[in-house]
């Protein structure tokens, strides 16, 4: 089986590691001339088990049991055992579908997940900077969860998969798909995040169904008492302590259609108004928190589906996409490549 793989993100450069690994295989990698510019380089690289959608939780658990079981992969992603606090309102999904997930966690990471307070996972009594948030919430707080570096994974993975004799990487710019140069390939995968919408269009594809999303978010000074890595469902705030001992806020833009690869923050007032929410309500949650100045703002885009999971998707013949999940890759790209890689083998051998 020979396939190209186009797109050197974490999601195209994991698959086409994975696929190098089944025997009688031959992949071709194409990541374009650079990629400082994707999703990949500005993810914060948050990764747990426990996700609302179950199609996304069962990909992130079976995630997150690989990263935890193999010490090269930890290495590769440089992993960091933070927690994560997932913040849920009293509107939240009904008690059976929290049973159920609170189950499938157990069952493979055993002991690193409970249901618990506010209080309890960011009380000072824990070394925590304290909450001061609305109390009728619950919290999946998870042990075992943390924080890795997709930008190092990637790069670790494209070193290993160029030193094997069955796949080559090249740096070249990435364009409308060649259908001469497709028949020689029993399958072609695009797996280029944001540019998927406009790439698919300019090769004469059908594009419904795909869409931009900007992701931004700031990093300040803080400390020396930070919180875990969490979520809020009802605001939409999020946050983790960074491996360099600042403190990531961001709240989910309402952006959509947004131009591909990392652009810089500008000030309109939508923009500004995202960051400003962040900050405000981690100052109201957090009393504990303190803040000091900005050390970057972060602004890139990604691609989104409905559900939005990292999928393999049929887009005509040997044509395929592996995007979807809409900043969500790092917490299950793991599990999502090998399935990919697995289904490209059955569907053409």
């Amino acid at each position: 089986m020979r396939v190209r793989v186009v797109g050197g993100g974490l999601a195209g450069s994991v698959l086409a590691w994975r696929l190098a690994q089944l025997p009688g295989t031959r992949v071709e990698l194409l990541t374009g001339p650079g990629h400082a510019a994707d999703a990949t380089a500005a993810s914060g690289g948050a990764v747990r088990g426990y996700d609302t959608l179950p199609e996304q939780r069962e990909l992130a658990i079976e995630s997150l049991v690989e990263l935890l079981a193999s010490q090269v992969l930890r290495a590769w992603a440089q992993y960091r055992e933070t927690g994560f606090a997932y913040l849920r309102g009293p509107d939240a999904a009904g008690e059976d579908d929290l049973a159920r997930a609170l189950a499938d966690l157990e069952r493979e990471l055993p002991g690193s997940a409970e249901l618990t307070s506010p209080a309890e996972v960011f009380g000072t009594r824990n070394g925590r900077p304290g909450w001061a948030g609305d109390d009728p919430m619950v919290v999946v707080h998870e042990r075992r969860a943390g924080c890795t570096s997709p930008h190092r994974l990637r790069e670790a993975v494209l070193a290993d998969l160029a030193a094997r004799s069955g796949a080559e990487v090249l740096a070249e710019p990435i364009g409308a798909l060649d259908a001469e140069a497709g028949r020689e390939f029993d399958a072609v995968v695009l797996a280029v995040g944001a540019w998927t919408p406009g790439l698919l269009r300019a090769s004469g594809l059908p594009a419904d169904g795909y869409r931009t999303r900007s992701i931004q978010y700031t990093v300040y000074d803080a400390g020396p008492v930070l919180p875990p890595a969490f979520a809020d469902e009802r605001t939409g705030l999020y946050g983790l302590p960074t491996a360099d001992g600042g403190q990531l806020l961001g709240v989910p833009t309402t952006e959509w259609d947004a131009p591909p690869g990392v652009t810089p923050v500008t000030r309109a007032p939508d923009v500004v108004a995202r960051h400003e929410l962040a900050l405000r309500l981690a100052d109201g949650c957090f009393p504990g928190l303190k803040l000091g100045s900005v050390r970057r703002r972060i602004a890139a885009a990604d691609c989104y589906c409905d559900p939005p999971v990292l999928a393999l998707r049929t887009i005509g013949d040997r044509v395929y996409t592996f995007t979807g999940g809409s900043g969500g890759c790092a917490k299950s790209v793991l599990a999502a490549s090998r399935r990919a890689a697995r289904s490209l083998a059955e569907g053409v051998t």
